[in-house]
């Protein structure tokens, strides 16, 4: 009996205090900012950005010229140093000949006025300080045993640091074009340099 009083009791207790409790007081107003503590260190420098392809590609142009008595032509750069050799063995070559006002990417076939054509292919390399790029006649329209002699509005020619081309900054389509390669490399018109005619045909290796 004195155990349910006691439990009783206790109950009544309990109820009574959870009733006393008055309201929760209004929330004060918040103190004032702190003071703001101290900068963190620097973090740590970026790397270095690429450098444009413009800075290294190079056009060469030789303006119009006559294929020789091969239907070929040899053009170039004479007098290398050594710092110009070295990048020019390591270059990719793209060669584009202009006729009927268009440039035409080799190897491949190109069109001239009287609906004459003629495919070229070429070889390129460098040899006793002297750059240079052989254009071969490998077909023609005419039913004649030697290649024609044909005329170039000119040849252009695009030099390209091998690690530029391994980038993917040139897909297989830009490079059918001569306009959308050059833009690709940022370059322009105004930075071609003259290609020389070279009057002999190096060793090849």
């Amino acid at each position: 009996m004195l155990k349910k009083l006691l439990l009783f009791a206790s109950v009544v207790l309990m109820i009574a205090m959870v009733s006393c409790k008055g309201d929760d007081g209004a929330v004060g107003p918040a103190g004032a900012t702190g003071a703001q503590g101290p900068a963190g260190p620097a973090g740590p420098a970026g790397k270095d950005g690429e450098d444009g392809a413009s800075s290294s590609a190079i056009i060469l142009s030789t303006g119009q010229v006559d294929t020789d008595s091969t239907g070929g032509f040899i053009t170039g750069i004479e007098n290398l140093t050594a710092e110009q050799d070295t990048a020019l063995s390591k270059s990719v070559v793209l060669v584009y000949l202009k006729s009927q006002n268009v440039y035409w990417p080799m190897p491949g076939l190109v069109l001239f006025t009287g609906n004459k054509f003629s495919s070229y292919t070429f070889v390129h390399a460098v040899q006793n300080k002297t750059f240079f790029v052989e254009l071969l006649a490998t077909n023609w329209g005419e039913d004649q045993d030697d290649a024609p002699k044909r005329t170039f509005q000119d040849i252009r020619i695009v030099i390209v640091p091998g690690e530029v081309v391994n980038m993917g900054r040139l897909s297989a389509e830009t490079l059918k074009d001569y306009n959308k390669t050059i833009a690709a490399l940022g370059l322009t018109d105004t930075q071609v340099k003259v290609a020389t005619k070279l009057k002999f045909n190096l060793k090849r290796k």
